[in-house]
């Protein structure tokens, strides 16, 4: 299969600390069969997995090692994470852009991606002909969430295992995907910890949409009962909090919140984008743990209010806290769309297509989004 574009860079993820996800050789070799196609990976891409650059080449002979600059100068980039800007500006003008990158709430990308005039698809854009979905892992995203909320509730709450206490009570804001498998994973963990244990309720998912949490009263009283507060909201503008800090002090001592949404503050718009609970930071596959002392807190800008806080368990990028199944997860995903990235030209990937992945792969791009958002 001949490609249109020849050059292929593979840069490494940088800007998330802890996130050790490059592609296996798998997709290399899978890559391999396009005749012409080039892959310039940046040296070590892979080593944190345990793979070798020979790994690599023996996959595929088209495998160049290079420097981070050259794997972002290429005639077309993939990488899981979305870059930094540093990063995003070592892009080569008029490239194509293949990432995980949320066009509504990333302004100062957008920016960027046309200056440099970047045929940007969005990998957290693809979606099916109903609008759902394609290249996502909403079970491993949740499951891996969920584990680690309940490890830290099992610290927080000394009545765990009490069979006097009711039901742990999960409430869950959003309905989405991600909160379904969120449902779907406190099934699985609740029968781990509690099943044959006679006496001891497990956990109740309670699903909180938009009409709940809108709902003052109704919302505090749920919230002074919950003993786990999970996230999983995705908001179009990110102006409005969900939860105001003074809300978050009527969360019991013990509760844990679980940030699965990972949303940014971002005070270099106006107005600011802020996250959904008031006064809760940022966490990394590396520190995702965070104290009410955690010192996180101090580099939070002064407007934030974060005079109540509970212990929270956040992550940017939590289907990577299981590695190696999300590298195949996201390996899999790829095989559907990188044999139209390497033989189709940009402008004639279209929602016209008869290909499935094509028409999806469409929807991804920057104008796409653009123009069925204006």
């Amino acid at each position: 299969m001949t490609t249109t574009i020849k050059k292929v860079g593979f840069p490494m993820i940088h800007n998330f600390d802890g996130d050790r996800r490059d592609f296996s050789p798998e997709l290399f070799a899978f890559m391999d069969r396009y005749e012409g196609a080039e892959f310039y990976l940046e040296d070590g891409y892979g080593s944190r997995l345990g793979y070798t650059e020979q790994d690599y080449k023996d996959a595929s002979p088209k495998v160049r090692f290079v420097s981070m600059k050259e794997a972002y100068a290429q005639d077309i980039t993939m990488i899981l994470k979305d870059p930094d800007l540093e990063n995003l500006e070592l892009l080569k003008d008029g490239s194509v852009f293949f990432t995980m990158i949320h066009y509504a709430v990333r302004p100062a990308e957008v920016e960027l991606i046309k200056r440099k005039q970047l045929k940007a698809y969005s990998m957290d854009s693809i979606v099916d002909d109903n609008g759902l979905r394609l290249f996502v892992d909403y079970f491993g995203t949740a499951y891996c969430a969920m584990v680690e909320g309940i490890k830290v509730l099992k610290q927080t709450y000394p009545d765990f295992y009490s069979k006097d206490r009711g039901p742990i009570k999960a409430l869950i804001m959003g309905a989405g995907g991600v909160a379904q498998n969120a449902v779907k994973s406190l099934e699985i963990l609740s029968d781990q910890e509690f099943l044959g244990k006679e006496g001891v309720s497990g956990f109740l998912p309670i699903v909180a949409t938009r009409t709940i949490t809108q709902n003052k009263a109704v919302f505090e009283k749920l919230l002074k009962e919950a003993d786990l507060l999970i996230d999983t909201t995705q908001s179009k503008d990110g102006t409005q909090v969900i939860v105001t800090n003074q809300q978050v002090g009527l969360l019991p001592e013990h509760a844990v919140i679980l940030d699965i949404a990972a949303e940014r503050y971002d005070f270099t718009v106006d107005p600011p984008r802020m996250r959904p609970i008031e006064g809760t930071v940022d966490g990394t596959p590396s520190h995702y743990i965070i104290y009410p002392d955690d010192p996180l807190y101090d580099e939070l800008p002064p407007q934030i209010d974060t005079t109540n806080r509970r212990m929270e368990v956040s992550c940017d990028a939590w289907p990577g806290m299981n590695t190696e199944r999300s590298v195949q997860h996201y390996c899999g995903l790829m095989k559907n769309y990188v044999g139209i990235l390497l033989t189709k030209d940009y402008n004639s990937v279209t929602t016209d297509s008869d290909n499935l992945f094509e028409r999806a792969l469409a929807r991804a791009k920057l104008s796409y989004f653009e123009t069925t958002n204006a």
